[in-house]
């Protein structure tokens, strides 16, 4: 969400009494969306422009809108379900203690840019909850509403299709596309000036003073050097780290030795954003984020710029990162059953698998595989301050073995994991899923009876042949567009079907373990996705010999470990 103090002195402008609109008329909320930070930016036709003509829409219609009831979101107009406000707004308004009646807004686009079915959506959910939605740009019917949708949503692809066309062009030319100079470089034009004409005929030239510190972290990497020594060094050297970073990380100094940019060699379109579907916290349902992925190779486009370090001292700076990666104890072909869920009790830090292994002499001992609280690993020296992370790690047998007792525990009394699948069939994410269905069905079946409707009129001889057949291409292919947008949201719905498949297996394991008088061992897969289909966290203290559960199942339990059950101590 854009900072709410850089458009509060544009509220503030048209404000009387702490609101904007008419100071004396009905409580409403206003919705204002921008795309990106740059329309966020001051002097542009982000956020003062929206506040400005949600207050003239507020003012005409007698309505009077607080500065907490403005929500505003940064992001793109697609995919309204990922906006935090605006997913505030609506759980707002279908509440029953909502404090307002009206949503006020510049255009429909900023609600939602996608007029296939999200806007029409959006507009039902508020007149079935009884909210009256207002724009500073009107539309008098459904049809204009489809039309004034269907441009700005065109509008967006296009803009979309001409910057990436643009980027391409600006490539192949031999230009850099980075809107960010890299560190260790300065943007500069074709003669080598910095300054506005850089914007545009954009080239890199060598940032001298950032330009030593890279070939500092080069020269210390090949000698020699940990990622983490070399971080602390620069840290310690009172050196500025790239402007997005407060501090120097391991990770950071990696990232500057892989980058082929410092041997010389820029790519544009080299990544692909996309939507991506991911495993839920449950283990079976899926959730969606937004990614980016490298494209094939031969798509990328090479453009040579000013290397600051040599391509050998580059490769062998490379050969030592992949070579420490192949040999790194921590990879582990093996997955752990409790990624993701065990947290710290001393520092908030997440725990992670790890595998050590020590030699003594000639002779290796065991691997030994643990759970290791990531603050010391993660946390570089220089941030950790005064406070030390007093957990010791725990061996993976000894943590896993504990859980799953305690899940089998909860699987000889059902109930509580039975009411838990309840809940999750009532969330509020799947009930949302299911009235977009339900939306999107009534859709596809009014549209559907469109086409009879166009038949008559063409026979009345509204429209000739080549226009009747126009509307009903565009026809069939809204339906089919609906169609797959029914089948997509579908698949993400926790059906009755899929509710009593899980029960029944939660009640298969519950007899099987009864039956059998020991905590059963399933294969891993099935193990882990039942542990995340009752457990959503797991507090663990290591050195005071407890942990605590949240989740469907819920309690503290105390833990008696051994210096053999932690396996080689972190110090």
């Amino acid at each position: 969400m854009p900072n709410p103090d850089f458009f509060r002195p544009d509220f503030d402008k048209y404000a009387t009494d702490g609101c904007i609109g008419d100071a004396n008329g009905r409580p409403a909320y206003a919705y204002l969306r921008v795309s990106g930070d740059d329309q966020a930016d001051e002097g542009r036709s982000g956020l003062p422009r929206q506040i400005m003509h949600v207050h003239e829409v507020a003012q005409k219609h007698g309505y009077r809108i607080p500065w907490e009831y403005v929500f505003a979101d940064d992001c793109s107009g697609f995919e309204f379900e990922e906006r935090p406000q605006l997913t505030r707004l609506r759980r707002e308004f279908k509440s029953k203690t909502r404090r307002a009646d009206a949503v006020i807004m510049e255009h429909l686009d900023r609600l939602s840019r996608d007029a296939d079915w999200q806007q029409g959506y959006l507009l039902h959910e508020m007149k079935v909850s009884g909210i009256t939605p207002l724009f500073w740009k009107e539309f008098n019917s459904r049809i204009e509403r489809a039309v004034l949708g269907a441009i700005a949503q065109e509008g967006m692809e296009q803009a979309k299709k001409r910057m990436m066309e643009g980027n391409l062009y600006k490539a192949r030319s031999g230009r850099v596309t980075a809107r960010v100079p890299a560190y260790g470089y300065k943007f500069v034009d074709a003669n080598g000036n910095e300054g506005a004409g850089a914007k545009k005929d954009t080239h890199y030239a060598i940032n001298n003073d950032e330009a030593v510190v890279v070939r500092m972290i080069f020269e210390r990497f090949i000698a020699g050097g940990t990622l983490r020594n070399i971080a602390f060094q620069l840290e310690e050297a009172g050196i500025k780290p790239p402007k997005q970073y407060k501090h120097w990380w391991p990770a950071q100094v990696r990232l500057i030795i892989t980058s082929e940019l410092y041997r010389g060699d820029f790519y544009a379109h080299r990544w692909e954003h996309t939507v991506l579907e991911r495993p839920g916290k449950d283990g079976v349902s899926t959730r969606k984020i937004k990614t980016k992925i490298l494209r094939p190779p031969e798509e990328w486009i090479h453009v040579p710029v000013p290397s600051i370090v040599s391509r050998e001292a580059w490769d062998v700076a490379n050969h030592l990162i992949q070579q420490n990666k192949k040999t790194a104890h921590r990879n582990a072909n093996e997955p752990f059953l409790l990624t993701g869920l065990v947290k710290c009790a001393h520092c908030g830090w997440g725990f992670f698998g790890s595998i050590s292994r020590r030699s003594k002499g000639k002779q290796r001992k065991t691997a030994h595989r643990a759970y290791r609280c990531s603050f010391y690993n993660i946390q570089p020296k220089y941030l950790r301050g005064h406070d030390e992370c007093a957990n010791s790690q725990i061996l993976c047998s000894v943590l896993d073995s504990i859980v799953w007792g305690i899940v089998c525990e909860a699987l000889l009394k059902p109930d509580l994991l039975l009411s838990a699948l309840d809940a999750d069939a009532t969330s509020e994410r799947n009930l949302q899923l299911q009235e977009q269905v339900a939306y999107l069905q009534r859709e596809f079946v009014e549209r559907g009876g469109e086409d009879d409707k166009l038949l008559r009129a063409y026979l009345a001889g509204a429209f000739d042949e080549k226009e009747f057949a126009q509307r009903r291409k565009l026809l069939k292919q809204e339906l089919v567009m609906l169609e797959g947008e029914i089948t997509r949201l579908n698949e993400q719905i926790l059906t009755v079907e899929q509710l009593e498949t899980r029960k029944q297996m939660v009640l298969s394991m519950s007899e099987r373990i009864k039956a059998e008088n020991l905590p059963l061992d399933p294969p891993f897969e099935l193990k882990q996705r039942l542990i995340k289909l009752v457990v959503d966290r797991i507090v663990l203290d290591v050195a005071n010999g407890w942990l605590t559960v949240e989740g469907a199942i819920r309690g503290a339990y105390s833990i008696e470990t051994t210096h053999a059950d932690r396996g080689y101590e972190r110090r």
